[in-house]
């Protein structure tokens, strides 16, 4: 692992400020990134929610869990995910994500994409229980996808692509400011694994 490889991306919030996405594309190696994701696939206890849209119950796109202090959960789009404890290995990940990023987390989203026809749509992690100004890293394993970014106001957009083990940061004000989204792709045929690190109280 390079602690040193990373790209600055900065994003123009408003006339006056600006934040930054922190980007390591290498930043695990391979063979260890292959471990990672084999582990992740296996034993994660994935879920497959429902999304209500116009009366309708509907399967997301995507299998998914929440990790973190058993006791707690997390509600967004009126899908409620009790915590689980992170297993061993997670805690590990978790703590090399904060020393890489410099941050503290003590909650992931796991998102399972399967191939290409899983998704998430548009939106801003943006919950009050993240605070006004979350700050989010996301590991990404498996088949590369493109991460899209559109500005809330002015609909500029920008895409990242997201190889086999990055680590991606965005920072204070990108979910005040910005949508993101992971877009349906029929090339793609490979399972991919995301785990969004957050703080919450």
């Amino acid at each position: 692992m390079d602690l040193f490889e990373q790209q600055v991306i900065p994003l123009q919030l408003s006339p006056d400020r600006q934040s930054e996405i922190t980007f390591w594309p290498s930043w695990l190696g391979s063979t260890e990134a292959d471990d990672l994701l084999a582990i992740a696939i296996d034993q994660v206890a994935w879920r497959q929610d429902n999304i209500h849209i116009a009366g309708k119950s509907i399967p997301i796109p995507r299998l998914q869990n929440w990790y973190g202090d058993p006791t707690t959960s997390y509600t967004y789009s009126r899908i409620k995910l009790q915590a689980v404890a992170f297993p061993p290995w997670m805690e590990t990940l978790r703590r090399r994500v904060e020393r890489q990023t410099g941050n503290c987390f003590n909650r992931t989203l796991v998102n399972y994409y399967r191939d290409g026809q899983d998704s998430v749509d548009w939106h801003a992690d943006d919950e009050r229980e993240l605070g006004s100004e979350p700050i989010i890293a996301s590991v990404s394993l498996g088949q590369e996808r493109a991460f899209l970014l559109r500005h809330k106001t002015t609909k500029e957009r920008l895409n990242i692509n997201l190889p086999h083990g990055s680590l991606m940061m965005m920072g204070s004000g990108i979910q005040e400011h910005w949508h993101h989204s992971i877009a349906k792709d029929k090339n793609v045929v490979g399972p991919r694994i995301n785990f969004t690190f957050r703080n919450m109280d």
